[in-house]
């Protein structure tokens, strides 16, 4: 993990001055040209491309394609639909034309976002060997990829050979899209998500980074003192994930050799 820390994630389009004192950033793929993909990783900052399994939303180029497939409702925070993973050809698309026309532009690895789509509480939870089969069709395709799968650890038992970490957002902080507000979890909520997610990265034997949200110095602050005492990578932005300090010692931990 110390290769991989201090790392980043932004969706806003960056700099290779935003990212060269990082170890590793998970960026947006679409927003980048294959040469300005190659000036980002010239720095020798791992570039890890973003890509969404489990939802697809309207600005996406591919979204009238699985339009046409059809949908299984809408993710309202985000504006964005729930892909019919039991389709053949959503799967296909995503493997065949979404992952080539990514990885053409030259990365490092790929960020599988949006797999708690098929997350056990939900009406999609039938999909869950589907969403597995993707994932598995990713690492066949890419077998020297860094692959790095965004929450979902209910799947890590089935996903866990095909990953080589995951990550997990919202473990000192939530956010309330409801009241459009930041807040600080209770010391109950973060020990039982602590030992969920312990839990699974034992079962796994995976590594996991953690992003929190903040919109103060205070909150960030009150996430980094939580945060410090696990001996796991994190990085703290706002909810859409839309920063990147160039300096990364405010929002972001550095390793020590020897950390897990």
């Amino acid at each position: 993990m110390t290769d991989h820390t201090p790392f980043g994630v932004c969706y806003a389009k960056v700099t290779p001055e935003q990212v060269q004192n990082y170890r590793m950033v998970i960026i947006e793929p679409d927003f980048y040209t294959k040469e300005e993909m190659e000036a980002l990783r010239a720095t020798g900052t791992k570039v890890i491309a973003y890509v969404t399994l489990g939802e697809v939303d309207t600005n996406r180029w591919y979204y009238p394609r699985l339009a046409e497939i059809g949908f299984l409702g809408k993710n309202e925070n985000w504006n964005s639909f729930f892909i019919d993973l039991e389709s053949t050809e959503a799967r296909r698309v995503i493997l065949t034309e979404v992952l080539p026309a990514i990885t053409e532009k030259g990365i490092d690895g790929l960020f599988l976002d949006t797999v708690d789509a098929v997350a056990p509480t939900t009406d999609r939870a039938h999909l869950q060997p589907y969403m597995v089969q993707l994932i598995e069709g990713i690492r066949q395709r890419y077998p020297g990829l860094s692959i790095i799968q965004n929450a979902g650890a209910f799947l890590l038992e089935e996903t866990g050979d095909d990953v080589d970490a995951f990550l997990t957002e919202a473990l000192a902080s939530d956010y309330d899209f409801e009241n459009k507000k930041y807040r600080i979890r209770s010391a109950a909520e973060f020990n039982d998500r602590l030992e969920y997610l312990n839990h699974y990265s034992t079962q796994s034997g995976k590594p996991y980074f953690i992003v929190g949200f903040a919109d103060s110095d205070t909150k960030r602050r009150q996430i980094k003192a939580r945060l410090d005492t696990l001996g796991r990578p994190y990085f703290i932005s706002n909810i859409g994930l839309s920063e990147l300090p160039v300096q990364p010692d405010s929002v972001a931990n550095t390793l020590k050799s020897g950390s897990s």
